[in-house]
């Protein structure tokens, strides 16, 4: 008799190959980047239109659910078509050589979180080129998902400005005019009580950036209440700019004791602009006329005086050489003295007059002094000196 080996359990194994498999199925379920379909991953985009005003930052995100790690799969984003590349993250880096011309330098990526599937792309300085259809997508060895959303693009341009044109038809022609709008924008004229105004011209035109500028005039009548309204709409945004403008009764037709008053200023006020302007320029051009005659006689006054001058230096001269002339003559009289000679002569009086002694030559002793019984107003004279030319009596 042969013994068989007996399990105590063998009557609770059937069941244990499907607890297995549901297990197994279970925890490939759970765990991320070990899906074998690639009908279950799909690519996350913006779920609706991006709005975004001109000039300001706007961020594209995508990411893949469920989460996979992305790093080494390559990540496009691209507008209407693949081809036309906005941004493109291949080989764990980012290439630039297929990017469209109108997005270099103002895209870059962010993959912080880019080992679970989220990327995010940020797109600086709006235009409104940059309208339009883009997409993101993910490409792997294994699938290859895109997500489709739309950007539309907004500009909210310069407050309105009025201006007055002049007069026509009896009425004043205003003008109202703003730049920068993106879609065209909606420009009405209203009256006081937000009664649309029908406008003389209006004038819609799109610049090289893509933004509209816009003019448009309206002429306001006697019946028109004096205040009127310049409104700009945005129907993208439903945000409006808006100016009032208050007009005064001396431009209205009709009623106004002011009104050829103040007509006949504007007139007569750019002939009294002229006529002011005449007197000036006339006064201008005689005061230089008396500066030029001033110069005139202070030339011809500098050159008599350069004259005269010349004149007194030659007399001057002629007298100090002839006073040299005389003091020579005067020392070859002395010679025939013996003793020392000491000369005097007596100076003007304090009035100016001439003194009536004339010069006068004195015999002294050798080694004295010459004792002269004159006032205190006699000056003496040392004899003159060859040596020093400079000096003399004149």
């Amino acid at each position: 008799m042969v013994d068989l080996p007996v399990f105590p359990d063998s009557c609770q194994r059937g069941p244990l190959p499907s607890s297995v498999f549901f297990l197994t199925h279970l925890f490939l379920l759970l765990q991320p980047g070990k899906l074998n379909s690639e009908e279950e991953v799909r690519v996350v985009g913006p779920g609706e239109p991006i709005l975004a005003l001109v000039g300001e930052d706007v961020e594209f995100s995508c990411h893949l659910s469920p989460y996979l790690d992305a790093e080494d799969m390559e990540i496009r984003w691209f507008r209407s078509q693949i081809s036309d590349v906005v941004h493109l993250y291949q080989g764990q880096q980012e290439l630039y050589s297929q990017q469209m011309a109108q997005f270099q330098n103002r895209t870059k990526l962010i993959k912080d979180y880019i080992i679970d599937g989220s990327v995010s792309l940020w797109l600086h300085g709006v235009v409104p080129a940059d309208e339009g259809l883009y997409g993101c997508r993910f490409l792997s060895s294994s699938f290859s998902k895109e997500a489709i959303w739309e950007l539309e693009v907004a500009g909210l341009g310069s407050d309105p400005r009025i201006s007055l044109e002049g007069f026509n038809k009896g009425g004043v022609q205003l003008r109202c005019s703003s730049s920068g709008w993106y879609p065209k924008p909606q420009a009405q004229w209203k009256d006081h009580k937000g009664q649309c105004l029908s406008p003389e011209t209006e004038t819609i035109v799109q610049d090289a950036q893509g933004l509209f500028n816009l003019e448009i005039s309206v002429l306001v009548q006697g019946d028109v209440h004096s205040n009127v309204s310049c409104s700009i709409q945005n129907s993208l945004l439903l945000q409006k700019k808006e100016f009032t403008i208050q007009i005064a009764d001396a431009f209205l037709p009709g009623g106004s004791p002011w009104k050829r008053a103040f007509l006949g200023t504007l007139v007569a006020l750019p002939l009294l602009l002229a006529l002011l302007m005449t007197l000036a320029l006339y006064f201008f051009q005689k005061q230089r006329q008396c500066q030029e005659k001033l110069r005139k006689h202070a030339e011809k006054d500098k050159e008599r005086l350069t004259a005269e001058l010349g004149k007194l230096q030659t007399e001057l001269d002629w007298r100090r050489a002839e006073g040299q002339a005389e003091w020579r003559a005067a020392q070859q009289y002395a010679d025939t003295f013996s003793e020392t000679l000491c000369a005097y002569f007596r100076p003007r009086s304090h009035d100016g007059s001439e003194h009536p002694d004339p010069l006068t030559i004195c015999p002294l002793p050798v080694r004295r002094t010459c004792d002269l019984e004159e006032d205190e107003l006699d000056t003496w004279l040392q004899p003159y000196e060859p040596s020093e030319p400079t000096l003399g009596l004149w």
